[in-house]
């Protein structure tokens, strides 16, 4: 120990003597501690405390320039390893370790123009942890605590450019393993796992502006979580109690998109809950793919159309077509709407997928425009989107413009609660709308076996589906056109065994009424269908509304209606055994 001291003292002694600005101190208690210090460049400071028995600690610092590397090692135990590497000044690390075999990497690259540093702090108490740290470019923040067994973390930051990026990651117990991935600043990240085996891995890309959000909690065994965020305006929160639960969140958003809010909860056993959301936009730009076609009438020779360019000149008297001319316009700016989604698991083997996407879209558009102008005058007027045109004689244009009609992407909710044993929902959400509108989804499983699928588009639909009992199965497909004022509503309550319910329900573009549906089942094997749907009307505001009920054993209802001019209305209800109903109106 005393030479390894000596040969500490002079590297320390030569830092100082080649770089005034450079400090090093290394204190070691114990037997066959190794240090080693190097600094180069000037204004580094670095302190090593060891106190045991073989523990090793390795610092380089270098390049600092007018922001200094910082970097603190405090090792107490039995065979620790910490390496600290900083380079580009404005970098600041800590490491504490106390136990046995654990160590700690920590990589820092800073950049003097960040408004904050790297930096990293490092601690662990217990035997065989690990951990890893790589900061680039400045504005990191980091912070990791184990404590137990066997624990390993690795946590990246880079290019937070202006923005920061802050991450902490706490392991309590054995084997449990955290990933952190960070880059682009305005991601915050937390990681609590309590227990055995538990793993958790966060990626987050974030942009100027907006913010990433990820928050994950375990406690038990051999939980998995995945979160991925890209492009800011996502928040994410994963609470996992129990064993084996399983978790996969994966959010996107643009600049035109708006935001994605995830939360999923698991109690129990084997659950697994996957959420993908998307809300994407473009902005305006300058299309090519606008056409103008129209027909010139005259009563003289050699009139004159002027599409600047072409020209085209009418050598006879008559009428005579032209174009499609091409032109540029402008397309609007398109933007995304806000998904929001929450999955509760309570029991064992439950399984939930939850897809939702809001991204604007744009679709075609056209202008006609006709008048008149006197025989050899010349008049100037706008067509969309204002080419400029020189007259004789009579003029029919149109503009053809396949995205000069914006449609934004429409705000979907969506709620899972399962309780009990192997439930299994898919909830799929999507579409756009020329209103600010919504579809909304609720789906609650009580019991075993039951299965739910819901999918909605378009917005104005609301869904709830509520099962109770054993091997409930239902399916609810609601659609909406883009432009449509129609609202969707379907409820559908099942209690029992084996009952399954479908309902589909689609509204026509020119349709402002409602269709509205309702199934409610108490008892065993019952089955309930019922379509509605609308078609062209001469008038606006037909409606269809359905309900039925059954209790008891083997009951079996179809509902199907089509509204073209009137309102249908029906309802079923059914209470004993081996019912049959069938209503079928138009």
């Amino acid at each position: 120990m005393r030479m390894l001291t000596t040969l500490a003292v002079l590297l320390a002694t030569t830092s100082l003597a080649s770089a005034a600005s450079n400090e090093s101190f290394i204190l070691q208690a114990g037997s066959t501690n190794h240090a080693i210090a190097g600094q180069t460049g000037g204004n580094n400071k670095q302190g090593t405390v060891q106190v045991g028995r073989g523990n090793s600690a390795l610092t380089a610092q270098s390049a600092a320039s007018s922001k200094t590397n910082e970097s603190g090692v405090l090792q107490m135990g039995v065979q620790n390893g910490a390496v600290a590497l900083q380079t580009g000044g404005n970098n600041k690390q800590g490491t504490v370790q106390g136990g046995v075999r654990n160590f700690a990497v920590t990589s820092q690259k800073g950049r003097q123009s960040a408004a904050n540093p790297n930096d990293s702090t490092t601690a662990q108490f217990g035997a065989f942890n690990g951990s890893i740290v790589n900061q680039k470019d400045g504005n990191n923040k980091q912070t990791t605590l184990q404590v137990g067994g066997s624990n390993f973390a690795a946590t990246s930051q880079d290019n937070a450019g202006n923005n920061k990026n802050t991450s902490s990651t706490t392991q309590l117990g054995a084997f449990n393993s955290a990933l952190v991935g960070q880059t682009g600043g305005n991601n915050n990240q937390t990681t609590l796992s309590v227990g055995v085996g538990n793993f958790a891995a966060t990626s987050q890309s974030g942009v100027a502006g907006r913010t990433n959000e990820s928050s994950t909690v375990q406690f038990g065994g051999f939980n998995r979580s995945f979160a991925g965020q890209a492009g800011g305006g996502n928040d994410q929160g994963t609470m996992q109690f129990g064993y084996g639960n399983l978790s996969a969140t994966g959010q996107n958003a643009n600049a035109q998109g708006a935001t994605n809010s995830a939360l999923t909860t698991q109690f129990g056993i084997g659950n697994k809950a996957m959420t993908l959301q998307s809300t994407k936009g473009s902005p305006s730009f300058a299309a090519n793919d606008g056409s103008l076609s129209g027909s010139i009438k005259t009563t003289e020779k050699y009139a004159t159309i002027k599409l600047s360019p072409p020209f085209y000149q009418i050598n006879q008297p008559g009428t005579t077509s032209y174009g499609p001319v091409p032109f540029a316009y402008n397309a609007p700016a398109v933007y995304g709407g806000v998904n929001a989604a929450s999955t509760l698991q309570v029991g064992k083997g439950n399984s939930a997928l939850t897809v939702q996407n809001s991204e604007g879209a744009r679709t075609g558009g056209s202008l006609s425009k006709s008048f008149s102008v006197p025989v050899g005058s010349g008049v100037k007027y706008n067509v969309l989107p204002d080419p400029t045109k020189t007259v004789y004689g009579t003029v029919t244009a149109t503009a053809e413009l396949p995205q000069s009609i914006a449609l934004n992407g429409v705000n979907n909710n969506a709620s899972t609660v399962q309780v009990g044993k192997k439930n299994a929902a898919i909830t799929l959400q999507d579409g756009v709308s020329a209103l600010p509108v919504s579809n909304d989804s609720l789906v609650a499983q009580f019991g075993e076996k039951n299965g739910a699928l819901v999918s909605q588009q378009n917005g104005l639909n609301g869904q709830a589906t509520i099962q109770l009992g054993d091997r409930n199965n239902a399916v609810t497909l609601q659609k909406n056109a883009p432009v449509s004022g129609t609202v969707n509503a379907a409820a559908t309550i099942q209690a029992g065994s084996k009952n399954r319910a479908f309902t589909n329900q689609v509204a026509n573009p020119l349709n402002a009424g409602l269709n509205g549906s309702l199934i409610a089942q108490f008892g065993n094997s019952n089955t309930a269908i019922a379509a509605q749907s609308t078609g062209l009307q001469p008038m606006i505001g037909a409606l269809n509304t359905q309900a039925t009920v059954q209790v008891g054993t083997g009951n079996y209802a179809v509902t199907a209606q089509n509204s073209a001019t009137v309102t249908n209305t029906s309802v079923t209800a059914q209470f004993g055994s081996h019912n049959v109903a069938f209503t079928s109106q138009h």
